[in-house]
């Protein structure tokens, strides 16, 4: 992208494939690191033909072999780059999010950032572990072992059988991701090891006698904002209802891949941030005729207000 062309919005299309489990190795048993997303957008930037050989992208990003495959992984699965003619090019939400001067966040450095690329491979990403934890387990505790399990009859149900090792691995990367228990723990000379979705406190790991449990945090997140949360608001309209101008409450509380899912939001929390979509554009919160509320537009430019939430002009 050039520095005169004007920053569009670019989010995954969504898929029904994207909302399976389908992909549980690829990150080669490392999480998302501290600055690897920034040092990777910096890095296309500069040669979009970077991973055209394995030696100079270990030299271009001072990164080991299979950390040069993670970061690409992490890159592709957070929806921030693509590949097209040999070449690996960052995304216009790369671009959006990370551009040095209009992007919102060029060192992803806010936790709001950090809530968008978690919506992203929450939503788009497929990953097994991110599927299973964040769609299909209800109860605010479970153990690792569970997970494991869980994690693995999902694999044998959409993609093909996996083995527990691989099972367990994967557990492990998506608890390394965003245990933020872990940040307790770190030395001064480890911290650039943490994953920088801890911050977002989305759950924590203890242990017991029965073994590593862990905790899925459920209620307010105080650092979603109502830009971060129309963001996500309007990619899972348009995925679910493009043609709609309503939507309710009950689809976003209940669906397995919509935002309360994603951000792990009780019924309360979630009602607050529509409330404020509302009060902030033109739709209103009123009665959907089946005993709820719904969010309606009165016109067709729902969606238009709810980009100009998300990206507000600089």
């Amino acid at each position: 992208m050039s520095k005169t062309e004007t920053l569009v919005s670019d989010q995954t299309p969504w898929s029904l494939d994207e909302g399976k489990s389908r992909l549980f190795s690829g990150h080669e048993s490392f999480a998302c690191r501290y600055g690897w997303l920034v040092k990777l957008y910096q890095a296309l930037e500069e040669n979009p033909k970077l991973f055209a050989n394995d030696e100079g992208a270990i030299l271009a990003l001072g990164l080991g072999r299979n950390m040069v495959k993670s970061i690409r992984f992490w890159g592709q699965t957070f929806g921030l780059t693509r590949t097209a003619s040999g070449q690996t090019l960052n995304t216009d939400l790369a671009h959006r999010l990370m551009h040095p001067t209009k992007g919102i966040d060029p060192y992803l450095e806010d936790n709001g950032t950090l809530w968008r690329l978690h919506w992203q491979i929450a939503a788009h990403g497929g990953l097994g572990a991110w599927v299973i934890a964040l769609q299909d387990v209800f109860d605010a505790r479970i153990t690792r072992e569970h997970l494991i399990g869980l994690v693995e009859a999902g694999a044998a149900a959409t993609k093909g059988a996996i083995s527990a090792s691989t099972a367990s691995v994967h557990v492990d990367i998506f608890l390394r991701t965003y245990d933020w228990s872990r940040g307790d723990t770190l030395s001064a000379a480890e911290e650039g090891a943490g994953s920088p979705f801890q911050e977002l406190k989305l759950l924590e790991t203890t242990q017991s006698s029965g073994g590593t449990i862990v905790s899925l945090n459920r209620g307010p997140k105080s650092d979603l904002r109502l830009g971060d949360f129309a963001f996500a608001l309007r990619d899972y309209w348009a995925g679910t209802g493009a043609s709609s101008q309503q939507l309710s409450l009950r689809t976003l509380q209940l669906d397995k891949r919509g935002p309360a899912a994603a951000f792990r939001l009780d019924e309360g929390s979630l009602q607050i941030l529509v409330e404020e979509v509302a009060h902030n554009t033109s739709m209103e919160l009123e009665s959907d005729g089946a005993g709820g509320k719904a969010l309606i537009s009165p016109d067709d430019k729902h969606f238009e207000e709810l980009e100009a939430l998300a990206w507000p002009a600089r």
